[in-house]
Protein backbone atom coordinates (compact mmCIF):
# COMPACT_ATOMS: atom_id res chain seq x y z
CA UNK A 1 0.00 0.00 0.00
CA UNK A 2 2.79 2.56 0.80
CA UNK A 3 5.01 2.08 -2.43
CA UNK A 4 1.14 2.17 -4.41
CA UNK A 5 0.65 6.22 -2.67
CA UNK A 6 4.23 6.79 -3.63
CA UNK A 7 3.86 5.99 -7.05
CA UNK A 8 0.24 7.45 -7.59
CA UNK A 9 1.78 11.10 -5.54
CA UNK A 10 5.02 10.70 -8.06
CA UNK A 11 2.73 10.04 -11.27
CA UNK A 12 0.86 13.31 -9.64
CA UNK A 13 3.76 15.00 -9.55
CA UNK A 14 5.11 14.36 -12.71
CA UNK A 15 1.50 15.61 -14.44
CA UNK A 16 1.58 18.96 -12.33
CA UNK A 17 4.81 19.79 -13.59
CA UNK A 18 3.76 18.33 -17.50
CA UNK A 19 1.12 20.67 -16.75
CA UNK A 20 3.38 23.96 -15.87
CA UNK A 21 5.74 23.54 -18.57
CA UNK A 22 3.11 22.96 -20.99
CA UNK A 23 2.07 26.51 -20.08
CA UNK A 24 5.58 28.18 -19.85
CA UNK A 25 6.72 26.77 -23.60
CA UNK A 26 3.60 26.28 -25.64
CA UNK A 27 1.48 29.13 -25.06
CA UNK A 28 4.07 32.15 -25.19
CA UNK A 29 2.47 35.70 -24.19
CA UNK A 30 4.88 37.63 -25.80
CA UNK A 31 5.66 38.07 -29.50
CA UNK A 32 9.59 37.86 -30.70
CA UNK A 33 9.31 41.66 -32.15
CA UNK A 34 8.37 42.69 -27.86
CA UNK A 35 12.26 42.61 -27.06
CA UNK A 36 14.33 44.97 -28.27
CA UNK A 37 18.07 44.05 -28.56
CA UNK A 38 20.64 46.79 -29.70
CA UNK A 39 23.55 45.58 -32.35
CA UNK A 40 26.73 46.39 -31.58
CA UNK A 41 27.94 48.62 -35.05
CA UNK A 42 30.54 47.00 -37.27
CA UNK A 43 32.52 49.99 -36.93
CA UNK A 44 32.68 50.42 -32.90
CA UNK A 45 35.44 50.25 -31.41
CA UNK A 46 34.54 47.78 -28.76
CA UNK A 47 34.69 44.86 -30.93
CA UNK A 48 38.47 44.61 -30.32
CA UNK A 49 37.91 44.31 -26.66
CA UNK A 50 36.53 41.07 -26.61
CA UNK A 51 38.61 37.83 -27.36
CA UNK A 52 37.91 35.26 -30.22
CA UNK A 53 39.70 32.05 -31.79
CA UNK A 54 40.40 33.78 -35.09
CA UNK A 55 40.36 37.54 -36.05
CA UNK A 56 37.67 40.05 -35.59
CA UNK A 57 37.36 41.90 -38.62
CA UNK A 58 36.71 37.79 -40.16
CA UNK A 59 34.25 37.16 -37.42
CA UNK A 60 32.30 40.36 -39.07
CA UNK A 61 32.40 39.24 -41.94
CA UNK A 62 30.73 36.16 -41.54
CA UNK A 63 27.96 37.92 -39.22
CA UNK A 64 27.38 40.29 -41.79
CA UNK A 65 26.80 37.09 -44.61
CA UNK A 66 24.95 34.95 -42.17
CA UNK A 67 22.62 38.20 -42.11
CA UNK A 68 22.20 37.88 -45.81
CA UNK A 69 21.80 34.39 -45.93
CA UNK A 70 24.97 33.09 -46.98
CA UNK A 71 24.86 29.59 -47.02
CA UNK A 72 27.75 28.04 -43.88
CA UNK A 73 27.82 31.57 -42.60
CA UNK A 74 25.66 30.71 -39.60
CA UNK A 75 28.00 27.51 -38.88
CA UNK A 76 31.21 29.96 -39.12
CA UNK A 77 29.52 32.37 -36.60
CA UNK A 78 29.05 29.85 -34.25
CA UNK A 79 31.98 28.97 -34.79
CA UNK A 80 33.76 32.08 -33.76
CA UNK A 81 32.17 32.07 -29.87
CA UNK A 82 32.22 28.50 -29.17
CA UNK A 83 35.56 26.95 -31.14
CA UNK A 84 35.97 23.33 -29.34
CA UNK A 85 33.48 24.18 -27.16
CA UNK A 86 36.03 27.00 -25.54
CA UNK A 87 34.64 30.50 -24.13
CA UNK A 88 35.39 33.35 -26.17
CA UNK A 89 34.23 36.65 -24.91
CA UNK A 90 33.05 38.21 -28.25
CA UNK A 91 29.96 35.93 -27.75
CA UNK A 92 28.47 39.14 -26.22
CA UNK A 93 28.35 40.50 -29.48
CA UNK A 94 27.69 37.90 -31.85
CA UNK A 95 25.31 36.29 -29.73
CA UNK A 96 22.87 39.12 -30.24
CA UNK A 97 23.36 39.43 -34.23
CA UNK A 98 22.44 35.76 -34.63
CA UNK A 99 19.07 35.66 -32.59
CA UNK A 100 18.15 38.85 -33.96
CA UNK A 101 18.25 37.40 -37.21
CA UNK A 102 16.59 34.54 -36.44
CA UNK A 103 13.51 36.08 -34.55
CA UNK A 104 13.26 38.14 -37.42
CA UNK A 105 13.00 35.09 -39.99
CA UNK A 106 11.22 32.98 -38.19
CA UNK A 107 8.31 33.03 -40.20
CA UNK A 108 10.45 32.23 -43.61
CA UNK A 109 12.40 29.15 -41.79
CA UNK A 110 11.40 25.61 -42.09
CA UNK A 111 11.33 23.51 -38.97
CA UNK A 112 14.38 21.47 -39.65
CA UNK A 113 16.45 24.72 -39.97
CA UNK A 114 15.47 26.19 -36.60
CA UNK A 115 15.70 22.81 -35.03
CA UNK A 116 19.51 23.34 -36.33
CA UNK A 117 19.68 27.02 -35.38
CA UNK A 118 18.18 26.57 -32.10
CA UNK A 119 20.29 23.87 -31.10
CA UNK A 120 23.50 25.63 -31.98
CA UNK A 121 22.96 28.56 -30.58
CA UNK A 122 22.43 26.35 -27.37
CA UNK A 123 25.99 24.79 -27.64
CA UNK A 124 27.55 28.05 -27.63
CA UNK A 125 25.44 29.63 -24.96
CA UNK A 126 26.34 26.59 -22.85
CA UNK A 127 30.05 27.15 -23.47
CA UNK A 128 29.16 30.59 -21.16
CA UNK A 129 29.09 28.62 -17.81
CA UNK A 130 31.41 28.82 -14.61
CA UNK A 131 32.62 25.52 -15.24
CA UNK A 132 33.97 26.71 -18.46
CA UNK A 133 35.04 29.91 -17.84
CA UNK A 134 36.66 29.55 -13.93
CA UNK A 135 40.38 30.44 -14.14
CA UNK A 136 40.39 32.06 -17.70
CA UNK A 137 40.93 35.71 -16.24
CA UNK A 138 43.52 35.56 -13.86
CA UNK A 139 46.38 38.45 -13.68
CA UNK A 140 42.79 40.72 -14.27
CA UNK A 141 42.09 43.19 -12.32
CA UNK A 142 38.70 42.28 -11.19
CA UNK A 143 38.50 44.30 -7.78
CA UNK A 144 35.27 45.99 -7.08
CA UNK A 145 33.46 44.01 -9.89
CA UNK A 146 30.55 42.21 -7.97
CA UNK A 147 28.74 40.60 -11.45
CA UNK A 148 30.57 37.18 -12.38
CA UNK A 149 29.56 38.21 -16.08
CA UNK A 150 31.21 41.57 -15.56
CA UNK A 151 34.07 39.27 -14.84
CA UNK A 152 34.14 37.91 -18.30
CA UNK A 153 35.09 40.45 -20.36
CA UNK A 154 38.63 41.08 -20.79
CA UNK A 155 41.80 42.22 -22.71
CA UNK A 156 44.94 41.01 -22.25
CA UNK A 157 44.96 41.26 -18.61
CA UNK A 158 42.17 44.62 -18.20
CA UNK A 159 38.76 43.97 -17.63
CA UNK A 160 36.54 46.17 -19.60
CA UNK A 161 33.19 46.86 -17.81
CA UNK A 162 30.33 47.99 -20.58
CA UNK A 163 27.07 47.60 -18.95
CA UNK A 164 25.42 48.26 -22.25
CA UNK A 165 27.07 45.47 -23.92
CA UNK A 166 26.12 43.06 -21.40
CA UNK A 167 22.38 44.45 -21.07
CA UNK A 168 21.91 43.27 -24.89
CA UNK A 169 23.83 39.97 -24.30
CA UNK A 170 21.13 39.11 -21.96
CA UNK A 171 18.46 40.50 -23.80
CA UNK A 172 19.01 38.44 -26.96
CA UNK A 173 19.09 34.79 -24.29
CA UNK A 174 15.20 36.54 -22.96
CA UNK A 175 14.63 36.55 -27.06
CA UNK A 176 16.39 33.11 -27.25
CA UNK A 177 14.50 31.75 -24.65
CA UNK A 178 11.31 33.43 -26.31
CA UNK A 179 11.88 31.85 -29.92
CA UNK A 180 12.47 28.70 -28.32
CA UNK A 181 8.66 29.04 -27.00
CA UNK A 182 7.49 30.27 -30.53
CA UNK A 183 8.95 26.87 -32.07
CA UNK A 184 7.54 24.40 -29.73
CA UNK A 185 4.39 25.90 -29.71
CA UNK A 186 3.83 25.25 -33.37
CA UNK A 187 6.63 22.28 -33.63
CA UNK A 188 6.73 20.13 -30.65
CA UNK A 189 4.91 17.24 -32.44
CA UNK A 190 6.92 17.41 -35.41
CA UNK A 191 10.30 17.76 -33.03
CA UNK A 192 9.36 14.21 -31.36
CA UNK A 193 9.38 12.41 -34.32
CA UNK A 194 12.82 13.72 -35.02
CA UNK A 195 15.84 11.27 -34.89
CA UNK A 196 17.22 11.05 -31.08
CA UNK A 197 20.31 13.01 -31.12
CA UNK A 198 18.28 15.86 -32.75
CA UNK A 199 16.08 15.75 -29.96
CA UNK A 200 18.34 15.69 -27.40
CA UNK A 201 20.76 18.49 -28.68
CA UNK A 202 17.33 20.49 -28.86
CA UNK A 203 16.85 19.94 -25.38
CA UNK A 204 20.09 20.92 -24.25
CA UNK A 205 20.14 23.64 -26.11
CA UNK A 206 16.68 25.05 -23.73
CA UNK A 207 18.59 23.72 -21.18
CA UNK A 208 21.64 25.85 -21.64
CA UNK A 209 18.82 28.90 -22.39
CA UNK A 210 16.63 28.29 -19.58
CA UNK A 211 18.63 26.53 -16.42
CA UNK A 212 21.61 25.30 -15.10
CA UNK A 213 24.49 25.98 -17.96
CA UNK A 214 27.17 23.87 -15.83
CA UNK A 215 24.77 20.70 -16.35
CA UNK A 216 23.91 21.51 -20.03
CA UNK A 217 27.99 21.93 -20.91
CA UNK A 218 28.49 18.84 -19.53
CA UNK A 219 25.63 16.67 -20.91
CA UNK A 220 27.33 18.14 -24.68
CA UNK A 221 29.14 15.07 -25.34
CA UNK A 222 28.82 12.61 -27.98
CA UNK A 223 28.07 9.24 -26.19
CA UNK A 224 25.49 10.83 -24.16
CA UNK A 225 22.93 8.41 -24.61
CA UNK A 226 25.59 5.46 -24.37
CA UNK A 227 27.66 5.75 -22.30
CA UNK A 228 29.22 8.40 -18.99
CA UNK A 229 32.62 9.41 -18.97
CA UNK A 230 34.07 9.42 -15.46
CA UNK A 231 37.22 10.89 -13.76
CA UNK A 232 38.40 11.84 -10.81
CA UNK A 233 40.23 14.82 -9.71
CA UNK A 234 41.80 13.49 -6.37
CA UNK A 235 43.53 10.21 -8.45
CA UNK A 236 44.15 9.54 -12.14
CA UNK A 237 41.63 7.00 -12.59
CA UNK A 238 40.24 7.87 -15.82
CA UNK A 239 36.92 5.98 -17.56
CA UNK A 240 35.56 6.89 -20.83
CA UNK A 241 33.78 4.26 -21.92
CA UNK A 242 32.87 0.92 -19.50
CA UNK A 243 29.96 2.95 -18.35
CA UNK A 244 27.60 1.81 -20.84
CA UNK A 245 23.86 1.96 -20.23
CA UNK A 246 23.46 -0.96 -22.19
CA UNK A 247 25.37 -2.85 -19.56
CA UNK A 248 23.34 -3.11 -16.75
CA UNK A 249 26.31 -4.66 -14.37
CA UNK A 250 29.02 -2.23 -15.15
CA UNK A 251 26.36 0.65 -14.82
CA UNK A 252 25.57 -0.90 -11.03
CA UNK A 253 28.88 0.83 -9.72
CA UNK A 254 26.24 4.16 -9.58
CA UNK A 255 23.38 5.15 -6.93
CA UNK A 256 20.98 6.23 -9.07
CA UNK A 257 19.60 9.40 -7.49
CA UNK A 258 15.41 8.52 -6.78
CA UNK A 259 12.59 11.01 -7.65
CA UNK A 260 13.18 14.63 -6.74
CA UNK A 261 12.86 15.43 -3.26
CA UNK A 262 10.61 18.59 -3.47
CA UNK A 263 7.91 20.12 -6.15
CA UNK A 264 8.61 22.00 -9.15
CA UNK A 265 7.95 25.41 -8.48
CA UNK A 266 7.57 26.37 -12.37
CA UNK A 267 9.73 29.50 -12.13
CA UNK A 268 13.01 28.27 -11.13
CA UNK A 269 15.09 26.29 -13.52
CA UNK A 270 18.21 26.15 -11.76
CA UNK A 271 17.71 22.41 -10.72
CA UNK A 272 18.37 20.67 -13.41
CA UNK A 273 16.77 16.92 -11.72
CA UNK A 274 13.21 18.51 -11.00
CA UNK A 275 12.03 19.59 -14.40
CA UNK A 276 14.13 18.63 -16.90
CA UNK A 277 12.88 14.64 -17.12
CA UNK A 278 9.37 16.43 -17.37
CA UNK A 279 10.57 18.04 -20.37
CA UNK A 280 12.52 15.10 -22.23
CA UNK A 281 8.92 13.46 -21.66
CA UNK A 282 7.08 16.58 -23.22
CA UNK A 283 8.95 16.08 -26.27
CA UNK A 284 9.31 12.90 -26.34
CA UNK A 285 13.00 12.66 -25.69
CA UNK A 286 12.44 9.52 -23.08
CA UNK A 287 15.73 7.96 -23.68
CA UNK A 288 17.74 11.06 -22.51
CA UNK A 289 15.02 11.29 -19.90
CA UNK A 290 15.42 7.25 -18.18
CA UNK A 291 19.08 7.80 -18.08
CA UNK A 292 19.41 11.14 -15.56
CA UNK A 293 18.57 9.31 -12.84
CA UNK A 294 22.34 7.98 -13.43
CA UNK A 295 23.53 11.31 -13.84
CA UNK A 296 22.55 12.51 -11.08
CA UNK A 297 23.56 9.39 -9.32
CA UNK A 298 26.83 9.04 -6.76
CA UNK A 299 29.83 7.35 -8.17
CA UNK A 300 32.81 6.03 -5.67
CA UNK A 301 35.92 6.55 -7.47
CA UNK A 302 37.30 2.32 -7.70
CA UNK A 303 40.81 3.84 -6.97
CA UNK A 304 41.02 6.83 -4.19
CA UNK A 305 37.61 6.36 -2.78
CA UNK A 306 36.30 9.54 -3.34
CA UNK A 307 32.43 9.57 -4.04
CA UNK A 308 30.07 12.44 -5.25
CA UNK A 309 27.25 12.86 -7.48
CA UNK A 310 28.11 11.50 -11.10
CA UNK A 311 28.23 15.18 -12.51
CA UNK A 312 31.72 16.35 -10.55
CA UNK A 313 33.44 12.88 -12.11
CA UNK A 314 32.14 13.77 -15.44
CA UNK A 315 34.23 17.37 -14.88
CA UNK A 316 37.73 15.70 -15.89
Amino acid sequence: QQKGDFMEQKEQLNTNNLQKLKEIFLQPKQELSSIKIQLEDFDSPKWEYYHSPGKIDHTKVWIQKFMNDEQGAFEECCQAISHQMTFYSVIYLVFPYLVEKIARDFEHYDKETLVRYISELGVSLSVDCPLNTQGKYEGADISGLENDTLRKIYVTGTVQTDDTVLENYQLSIQKFQLLIKHFLSRHIKALGRMDKMTKTMFALAVLAAFGNRNDAFLFLMPEIDECIGVGCNRCDFCDEESLEFSNKKAMSVIKQRGPAEDNWDGVNFEDTYLWFGDFLELMQGKSLAKHLPYYFGTFCCPECGNEAEVRTFMDY
